[in-house]
């Protein structure tokens, strides 16, 4: 039995693997290492999934339709999953219940197994460019991760998560083919961006043309025009200002008439922690903005000082909007 200084240290530890998770820093050797950490016992297993109700109470306090304060009922409420289960049996005692949670981190606060183990992977706030050769440039925004087919009869990669900005010139040996969420986009002579996010993919073509192949359709996309696949469904394509979309690759995000609920989770992709924003008719006002990516937290003075919305910073790098 842990007495009550082994459970505060344990509690401790726990936090400290969360923040590290979350830090933007972590790599494989950090979740084998969080993993056997967990192995240790069945007390430090309940210590890392107690520490991780705090994201399932901020991400069920988030769908609610009015502001609520964060209280331990919010883990409960119909219709959200609750890690309560993951300490109520043997489970919790279990290093692959452990293992569940580095596996599906709560909110995608930490990359996945299959993106620790990419050839090529960014952190938070960081980009990278990869030059392939033969006219192929490709450029990684922040949390992305992409594989290069290791075929060199092949012109093949794929985006595990993310996004990148692939530049393809007019090569005689044929076209470039990247693989995202289980769609195909053909490149001979083009500019795109290409975002995969939770099997979601939306294609950005800048200049030239690409070819979409996705459930057994094929769609062609032109300048200026970018569409989404997801779920088996090609939607249709839309005009887009490839300028703004591709923006972050000169630090900035661009925001027209865009929901603050969606700025926020734009916003979220470059900064450690969470910006959990928890009243719905406040995350339907609509934000015309320009942010610089180093200062992404201006989002959140914005929020105060535009719409009054309050602010309450939480450990971890946690800040609610209500």
């Amino acid at each position: 039995m842990t007495n009550a200084g082994g459970t505060q240290a344990l509690e401790g530890e726990a936090q400290a693997w969360l923040m590290r998770l979350t830090s933007g820093d972590a790599t494989a050797a950090d979740a084998r290492a969080l993993k056997a950490w967990c192995g240790r016992s069945a007390a430090h297993a309940r210590a890392f999934a107690e520490a991780n109700l705090l994201w399932d109470r901020l991400e069920t306090a988030a769908r609610l339709p009015a502001v609520a304060p964060v209280t331990t009922h919010l883990a409960s409420q119909r219709g959200v999953p609750s890690r309560r289960w993951f300490l109520g049996g043997a489970i919790a005692a279990s290093v692959a219940g452990a293992g569940y949670l580095v596996a599906r981190p709560p909110m995608e606060l930490w990359p996945s197994p299959q993106e620790l183990a990419a050839d090529y992977r960014t952190r938070t706030a960081e980009r990278r460019e990869i030059a392939m050769g033969e006219g192929v440039t490709v450029e990684l925004n922040t949390r992305s991760s992409l594989n290069i087919s290791p075929r060199s009869s092949e012109r093949q990669i794929e985006l595990i998560a993310g996004e990148a900005a692939i530049s393809v010139s007019s090569m005689q040996t044929g076209a470039l083919t990247v693989r995202a969420a289980g769609g195909l986009v053909h490149a001979a002579d083009a500019q795109f961006n290409l975002r995969c996010d939770a099997g979601r993919s939306v294609v950005t073509c800048h200049r030239g043309a690409l070819v979409v192949e996705y459930a057994g359709r094929s769609a062609d996309l032109r300048a200026g025009r970018q569409l989404a696949y997801a779920d088996g469904v090609v939607g249709a394509a839309v005009t887009v200002d490839p300028a703004i979309v591709m923006a972050w690759r000169d630090g900035q995000l661009v925001f027209r008439q865009t929901p603050l609920a969606e700025v926020v989770d734009e916003a979220n992709r470059y900064r450690n922690g969470r910006i959990v924003l928890m009243n719905e008719a406040l995350g339907r006002r609509a934000v015309d903005a320009r942010i610089a990516i180093n200062r992404v937290d201006d989002l959140i003075a914005l929020v105060r000082e535009a719409y009054g919305a309050k602010v309450t910073s939480l450990p971890g790098a946690i800040v609610v909007l209500s």
